[in-house]
């Protein structure tokens, strides 16, 4: 009975010291800059890395932009969220706040702290790196689980499975903490003659 309390409190104080430090990081953060290498992973095997720059302006707006002639842009302006598709020349978007739920997106970009939309599954360190699992609290959310990797207090990593058992893997590099960043990274407006369908 005692070694169960005692490893009881162990998993307690572990998840709380995790929490700190996502919240350590989260704390004062204003804005974010990082390139990013992105990977999905499903049952058909791995994509492709594709590559971008990640803004991040707190709280509610981020950007991902891909980079290539025919890549996707991703754009949150603090009430919908727009996805650009040079490929199939169309523009579509949702309510920010549904699209979000349980993503890697609502941790950092969100208000409050980590266990305010997460509960802590696991602790533990790969590739040396210190990594934290996250389970969304919402039931509706996409994703079942979300990972998180620092190196000392820089964000090094990201991942996400969705209910569809498909990984999306994130590495970032050359990351600035709050570096003064153009208002207008977060406003979208569609290109002409891009069709554009609301979710």
């Amino acid at each position: 009975m005692r070694f169960l309390i005692a490893a009881g409190l162990m998993l307690l104080f572990a998840s709380q010291a995790s929490a700190h430090k996502i919240d350590e990081f989260l704390d004062g953060l204003q804005t974010f800059q990082a390139d990013f290498e992105q990977i999905v992973e499903s049952g058909s095997g791995l994509t492709a890395p594709v590559y971008g720059v990640f803004y991040l302006k707190r709280p509610g707006r981020f950007r991902w932009d891909y980079r290539g002639d025919d890549a996707q842009l991703i754009v949150a302006d603090g009430k919908r969220v727009w996805l650009l598709d040079r490929d199939l020349d169309q523009v579509s978007h949702q309510s920010q706040q549904r699209a979000l739920r349980g993503t890697p997106a609502q941790l950092l970009s969100g208000r409050g702290g980590v266990e305010k939309h997460f509960s802590i599954q696991r602790d533990y360190e790969a590739d040396g790196l210190q990594w934290t699992r996250l389970i969304p609290k919402d039931e509706d959310s996409q994703m079942e689980q979300v990972s998180v990797a620092f190196e000392g207090n820089q964000l090094k990593r990201l991942e996400m499975t969705d209910k569809f058992n498909q990984t999306t893997r994130f590495r970032f590099t050359n990351t600035t903490r709050n570096p003064r960043l153009n208002a207008s990274l977060f406003k979208f407006e569609a290109p002409p003659g891009f069709d554009v369908w609301e979710h």
